[in-house]
């Protein structure tokens, strides 16, 4: 298992005109290996996910490939918690480069931390 301790990001989103099922939202994280190879990730997300994994590590880069309703969830731990944590799983054989998972969150926060729960 692989930790990135996310220091910065950059989000974005494309589209291509010869294929309708590229990625549309990426994810940009840089920051620092806690664990694992990895001390940044590129986390693409899919309308179809193109692979029957949801990444791989190339090198010091962890390669997302998610779901299209990933994208509001993650972008939201993103952009309003400090500190972020990336972790992933990778596969046990190192002849097969696979990441069976990624998960993103904060670490241990007080009670109370968030935002003022103004519904009641």
């Amino acid at each position: 298992m692989g930790v990135i301790n996310v220091t910065t990001y950059r989000v974005g989103t494309n589209r291509s005109r010869n294929n309708s099922n590229a990625h549309r939202y990426f994810l940009s994280l840089e920051g620092s290996a806690e664990s694992g190879p990895a001390n940044r990730a590129v986390i693409y997300f899919w309308p179809i996910k193109p692979a029957d994994t949801v990444g791989y590590i190339s090198g010091s880069l962890l390669v997302g490939m998610l779901d299209d309703s990933d994208f509001a969830g993650w972008y939201d731990i993103i952009r309003s918690e400090n500190p972020i944590k990336v972790s992933y799983v990778e596969n046990s054989d190192p002849a097969e480069n696979r990441v069976f998972h990624i998960g993103v969150g904060t670490t241990d926060e007080g009670v109370g931390e968030g935002p003022a729960d103004t519904s009641v």
